[in-house]
């Protein structure tokens, strides 16, 4: 039995720490672990008495009571599955309405050519509590493709630049005043499918203008040879029948996960050099081959149009003219690529729009070929590492670089004449699309815009000078569409704080050199993680798609105490990591001061809580914050604010200036916020906290179906196994998972394999 004292209590997470009399590692626990007494009862500084018993190293299970009640206590058994953290989560709006000609709302900001409210200045220091590293965009060595970069100098010595601290506190003063999202993409995204969208077609584009293109449907679904094979269900109906014929072009496929080994191009029926859009001749089995629920006409011989002689139809065997899509080893099991032909195609090396007949001609709209192109520059940019990494090799056959982007992704790719695509009509959609690939990335329903402005318009970036939010008229705005508005309107509004870099104070020291683990970009399509249901709820199944989804609110990246070395160092050297030196150890510290001008006093209360926020919480700076680097401790040391008739009445560099009392300042501006949106300002807060305080006692690291990161088991098959939870693909699958709210994720994740069950 021990005793202590209770050191910190969230009671709006239901956890706390006891610092033990025997001066131990402090001590977690949880309001479910309470006997004899209730949450009400717990404060910090009260003494307790309670008993702990430890499992690989963590509490497992506890008796917990109050020195002053007498209690029977029993052992409350904890759930011991593996849990984890996601390394972010998100701060929710506030869908209220800002006030309108109000300091916290919208209203014009004050002219810079006069004095007009509060001037002064903030001195701060900064405590670094995590290993720090921010890139200095000097000395980058690269080998092979993979960067090394030194910490940020000013002065021969580490700093902290001033834009990267301007933009951590501008993050959190958004947040906290309810201003707009100035940084924000309001697009359209998409997401791959799992299927063949229904009504999808292949098509060959013979002609490009400023009107929109022309399409020839070249679907060998259509029209078929009556005496061609093909397998029915029992009640009659066909198998689907793909619409393209397929070439076995892999075998026995791309590359086998398990030995590692890959295709044999000498096996390949594709024609020496075969290039996607080719026009040939080809031998089709008429006898339909079957996978799954697919059937397929099976393309036994293809010849360049020019050699199409040397092909003849034979019993079984028809001979078709057509043009090979090859999209390359782009997936590990893929076997085939494809022919997109018409039964009744004639032949000859050109096919005219006005030889095409009538049935098969298809045109679409400029908006159908910018969307294209705009899904191809999607395509590019989620692969222009890899792409620009093989350069101008032909197909790789090294295991190592399989698979192999597919041949469409070039930079700067367009519809042209002569490409090969799938035609989707509306219907299927709400409006026509082109695609390159059958299984192909569709855009959902509701643009990340459109979810924004139904239920939070407010949020959307200023758009008038006029009504500008908080956070815009303190640190700046420019407006979005500045070139088209003429020389007659305000188009940006320079702001009125200027930060100094952050000087670095001995001692300090710096970490050995780390090469770090990969750091992936955000993936706003993993819509469990960003979205929450029209209640405002965490809801596994709402998507894009959903009528009244929102977006979560900010994304920000919870502080995790320490950064783990065992998730933010790698022993692989490639381009997609990076190596970094000069990263400073927890201790080191920083001055800097920031200047500011014509504040209101609310303003300059919000901009004080921005800086310092509240005792027990951290910011997140720099480089790899989801590896748990970058937590810094941030104190006001100062505030003083300068009359300016004294100021230029005297030659004494101190005349005019007067220190504030900050505190006051910070009290009354949460105050205000609590009178303008009520308890939904604290929700914002208590998110706020949740990821910026202590966290839970769980590993942090990106979900994953295994304890440790395993390559052979990579980080997307978690959300696979989740789909295949939301999609019910097993009927004893669990329930799907979903992140909570940022003030309620204490409990963390559980680990999934890619086949929806339990991880390891």
């Amino acid at each position: 039995m021990a005793e202590g004292k209770i050191k910190r209590w969230f009671p709006d997470k239901g956890y706390g720490f006891i610092t033990p009399d025997d001066d131990s590692q402090d001590v977690k626990f949880f309001a479910d672990n309470l006997q004899e007494a209730e949450p009400s009862q717990i404060a910090e500084g009260l003494r307790v008495r309670y008993e702990l018993r430890r499992k690989a190293d963590r509490p497992t299970t506890y008796q917990f009571w109050l020195l002053d009640l007498p209690a029977k206590p029993q052992i409350v058994q904890r759930d011991e599955s593996y849990h984890f953290l996601n390394p972010y989560n998100f701060v929710r709006t506030l869908e209220q309405p800002r006030p309108q000609n109000h300091v916290l709302g919208n209203c014009p900001p004050p002219p810079h050519d006069r004095y007009v409210g509060l001037s002064g200045r903030i001195t701060c220091t900064v405590e670094v509590v995590t290993p720090l590293f921010i890139s200095d965009s000097h000395a980058i060595q690269e080998d092979n493709g993979h960067k090394t970069y030194r910490f940020f100098q000013y002065e021969g010595q580490p700093a902290l630049p001033a834009s990267s601290l301007r933009g951590m506190f501008r993050s959190v003063f958004e947040a906290v005043t309810n201003s707009c999202f100035s940084v924000f993409d309001p697009g359209l995204l998409d997401r791959r499918e799992a299927k063949i969208p229904e009504g999808a077609v292949p098509a060959r584009v013979v002609e490009v203008s400023k009107d929109g293109a022309k399409l020839e449907v070249l679907d060998a679904s259509r029209s078929y040879p009556s005496h061609a094979q093909l397998k029915r269900k029992r009640d009659g109906r066909l198998v689907f029948l793909l619409n393209s014929g397929m070439v076995s072009a892999y075998e026995p496929h791309v590359l086998d996960t398990d030995t590692k080994e890959c295709f044999d191009p000498q096996s390949s029926a594709l024609p020496s050099k075969a290039q996607d859009g080719w026009r040939v001749a080809a031998q089709v089995d008429l006898r339909a081959e079957s996978k799954g629920i697919y059937q397929y006409f099976l393309v036994r011989r293809v010849v360049p149009i020019q050699q199409e002689q040397q092909l003849q139809a034979t019993p079984g065997i028809q001979k078709v003219y057509g043009y090979l899509h090859i999209t390359g080893p782009n997936i590990e099991k893929k076997h085939f690529e494809r022919l997109f032909f018409r039964w009744d195609d004639r032949g000859g090396p050109q096919v005219t729009w006005e030889s095409i007949p009538q049935q098969y001609r298809y045109i679409v709209g400029l908006d159908v070929v910018e969307e294209y192109n705009s899904h191809l520059q999607g395509y590019w940019e989620r692969n222009e590492r890899q792409v620009k990494k093989l350069g101008d090799k032909p197909w790789p056959i090294e295991a190592n670089v399989l698979p192999h982007p597919s041949e469409f992704i070039q930079k700067g790719r367009r519809l042209r004449e002569g490409d090969l695509v799938y035609y989707i009509p509306a219907g299927t959609l709400d409006v026509p699309v082109l695609r390159p690939v059958s299984i192909a990335r569709q855009p959902f329903t509701f643009s990340r815009g459109e979810s924004l402005q139904k239920h939070a318009e407010h949020l959307k970036h200023c758009g008038a000078y006029e009504q500008l939010c908080p956070a815009c008229r303190v640190w700046g705005w420019v407006h979005e569409k500045a070139a088209g508005l003429g020389i007659d309107k305000p188009v940006a509004y320079a702001g009125r704080v200027r930060f100094s870099h952050g000087k670095i104070e001995e001692p300090w020291q710096t970490e050995d050199e780390i090469r770090l683990a990969i750091l992936s970009t955000p993936k706003p399509t993993t819509t469990a993680f960003y979205l929450l249901n029209s209640e405002g709820q965490p809801d596994a199944t709402a998507t894009y798609d959903t009528d009244g989804a929102r977006l979560r609110g900010r994304k920000v990246y919870r502080h995790q105490g320490q950064a783990s070395s065992t998730e933010y160092t790698s022993n692989d050297k490639t381009d997609q990591n990076r190596t970094v030196q000069g990263a400073l150890k927890p201790g080191a510290t920083f001055t800097f001061t920031l200047d500011f001008e014509n504040l209101a006093p609310l303003e300059l209360g919000a901009l004080l809580y921005a800086l310092e926020l509240e005792e027990g919480m951290f910011h997140r700076l720099g480089y790899a914050k989801s590896l748990g680097f970058g937590s810094v401790k941030v104190r006001v040391e100062s505030v003083k604010t300068i009359d300016w008739q004294r100021r230029l009445q005297s030659v004494d560099l101190d005349a005019g200036w007067k220190p504030i009392d900050g505190a006051q300042l910070k009290q009354a501006f949460l105050q205000n916020m609590r009178d303008l949106y009520g308890g939904e300002f604290d929700e914002v807060v208590a998110d706020l906290r949740a990821l910026l305080e202590t966290p839970p006692d769980l590993p942090i690291h990106y979900p994953r179906p295994t304890r440790q990161f395993d390559s052979d088991h990579p980080q997307y098959e978690w959300f696979m196994g989740n789909k295949r939870r939301i999609g019910k693909r097993g009927k004893d699958l669990p329930e799907p998972v979903v992140l909570d709210l940022a003030k309620n994720d204490t409990g963390g994740l559980p680990l999934i394999e890619k086949d929806g069950r339990e991880g390891h």
